[in-house]
């Protein structure tokens, strides 16, 4: 690994973030798995989120993963396939904001959509389709980037946990060379507000060390 791999890899507070987040997701998940249980990922990617979990107590799960990227689908189904899961995995060509799941399943993840949305009408009605899509006393795990403090004043970052060289480093790879496009930020409140607008109840926060990508759990009323 190069200096520069080894500085994106364990420095860089995204990534970090990023990482943090990801553990979250599989530890909450996890816990909230029963038998017979329909598991949904929007958009699944190659559907690591599912996929890694550890279903020997479940093993009657049924597996949907949903992406708008095909070579993501292919992906998901090699995954599967290692996985031993395939019997248990669907996938479908779809738009989340187009899908037609309508109280199918008991848990749904999503991470990396909303990250890239500013329009929050927008968001609003993504979460109404996470909404629809899930059975009553069903649950949505998900993710949103907040806002750095130079942008907001209730930016809710912890600045000790981060250096001022590793977000500068940030700063110059993300946005000045890469360009990424991940940059809709949103607060707790606003999140919060943003779901129970779509009739989600008992929003529960968990926030990586930096809090700069918490992960957000809503259930839907039974």
């Amino acid at each position: 690994m190069s200096e520069l791999e080894y500085l994106i890899f364990e420095t860089l507070p995204a990534v970090l973030a990023s990482r943090e987040r990801c553990k979250i997701f599989r530890q909450e998940v996890q816990a909230r798995l029963e038998p017979g249980f329909a598991l949904a990922s929007v958009p699944c990617g190659w559907m690591g989120d599912l996929l890694l979990l550890d279903y020997e107590r479940s093993p009657d799960v049924r597996l949907l993963g949903l992406d708008l990227v095909q070579n993501a689908l292919d992906g998901a189904q090699k995954f599967a396939n290692q996985r031993g899961l395939a019997q248990q995995v669907e996938l479908r060509h779809a738009n989340a904001w187009e899908m037609d799941l309508n109280a199918e399943v008991d848990i749904l993840t999503s991470n990396g959509l909303n990250i890239y949305e500013s329009d929050n009408e927008r968001v609003v009605s993504l979460y109404l389709k996470f909404f629809n899509a899930l059975r009553p006393g069903g649950q949505l795990v998900t993710s949103f980037l907040t806002p750095p403090p130079g942008l907001s004043d209730e930016s809710p970052w912890d600045v000790n946990a981060v250096t001022h060289n590793a977000l500068a480093l940030q700063h110059l790879l993300f946005v000045q060379i890469v360009e990424v496009k991940w940059s809709s930020f949103r607060t707790h409140s606003e999140t919060r507000a943003q779901l129970e607008r779509v009739g989600f109840r008992d929003v529960t926060f968990l926030n990586d060390r930096g809090r700069m990508f918490p992960t957000v759990i809503a259930r839907k009323p039974s």
